[in-house]
């Protein structure tokens, strides 16, 4: 088993990738890979890796760095399976002119890719660009993996003990963009659930702004979710309050303001949990506040107009060092990093 893994990730790194272990039957890293964001492994490096009888499953780093083609390697990482694979390979036969992987798991599978341009899915609440992009549409789930994050590939052994495998072998397909495909599957996203309007409209005292009545209405992450159908079962963890059945969605314990979710890497406050259930992983808090804003007072049955006042779609901002709202700030960091 050793000697086949260390023959792959040599085949991979001669193929300009940049490999790097991972644990045994598992998809973390089992090194600190944040160099390697930023510089190739050596070939010292993968045979000190593979060949020390670890049994490390191959990882590969998808880098903002360019490959020596010009291209960067990204992978569309497609899980739940049902019909879309099918549906992208007559949509799109280019994604499909290379190798395609199947995942240990039987309901997965990886399209390597080298990229000419790399798509710009936003920036975080940190500044900093996403590193990838998920589409859950009813036949299946498409993550797009092209930064800061890193593949499992073949021959590795998935965590239900069966390996990633490849059913269609050949050079990795190389494309200038993915314009087309991302075009596509905004497409395909669900439109947003009519929210259901209470019998009674919320009067917050005088005084109040529109933001003031909100958070009123929905005074923390998990009445957000109980709006959205998200809460259906409640389970305190080390980690937090996990919302069973939405692919690892926590609300911090002792602050329900306070949620992460490590199936889109997004989380936030209050307004952040309302984005994400509307517009998905793809919710800009800058350009977008506003409509999530009137959004929840429709829900709430508050009188939106009576509370506009001039310049209430930028009273959310990034708050003084002092307060720090939200996972990314000091105060949580740490907590949601011991987490993952």
């Amino acid at each position: 088993m050793d000697a086949m893994m260390l023959k792959s990730a040599l085949f991979y790194h001669k193929e300009g990738l940049t490999v790097i272990p991972c644990v045994q039957r598992d998809k973390n890293p089992a090194i600190a890979w944040k160099e390697y964001q930023t510089r190739c492994s050596t070939e010292e490096e993968v045979k000190k890796w593979f060949g020390n009888g670890n049994g490390y499953n191959i990882g590969i780093v998808h880098r903002e760095m360019r490959q020596e083609d010009g291209s960067s390697f990204v992978c569309a990482d497609l899980d739940h399976d049902a019909g879309l694979f099918a549906q992208l390979r007559a949509t799109f036969p280019a994604l499909f002119t290379g190798r395609v992987e199947q995942s240990g798991s039987g309901e997965g599978y990886h399209i390597p890719i080298r990229l000419d341009t790399l798509p710009d899915f936003g920036r975080d609440n940190e500044g900093k660009l996403r590193g990838n992009r998920t589409w859950k549409l009813a036949n299946g789930a498409l993550n797009l993996r092209v930064r800061f994050c890193q593949t499992v590939v073949p021959p590795s052994v998935h965590p239900s003990g069966r390996r990633y495998r490849f059913i269609q072998k050949g050079n990795i397909a190389r494309l200038a963009s993915l314009d087309d495909l991302i075009t596509w599957l905004d497409g395909q996203l669900p439109k947003p659930k009519q929210q259901p309007k209470p019998n009674k409209a919320i009067t917050p005292p005088t005084g109040d702004t529109l933001i003031d009545a909100v958070k009123a209405a929905f005074p923390d992450a998990i009445a957000v979710f109980q709006h959205w159908g998200k809460v259906h079962k409640l389970e305190e963890t080390r980690d937090g309050l996990k919302l069973r059945g939405n692919t690892g969605l926590y609300v911090k314990p002792d602050n329900h303001e306070v949620w992460y979710c490590f199936g889109d890497e997004v989380g936030g406050g209050v307004f952040e949990a309302w984005g994400w259930c509307m517009f998905g992983q793809q919710y800009d808090n800058h350009r977008q506040f506003r409509d999530v804003l009137l959004d929840m007072a429709t829900a709430a049955g508050i009188d939106a107009a009576a509370f506009y006042r001039r310049g209430d779609e930028g009273k959310v901002e990034p708050p003084a060092p002092t307060v720090d709202r939200g996972y990314w700030g000091k105060r949580y960091q740490g907590f949601w990093e011991r987490a993952r």
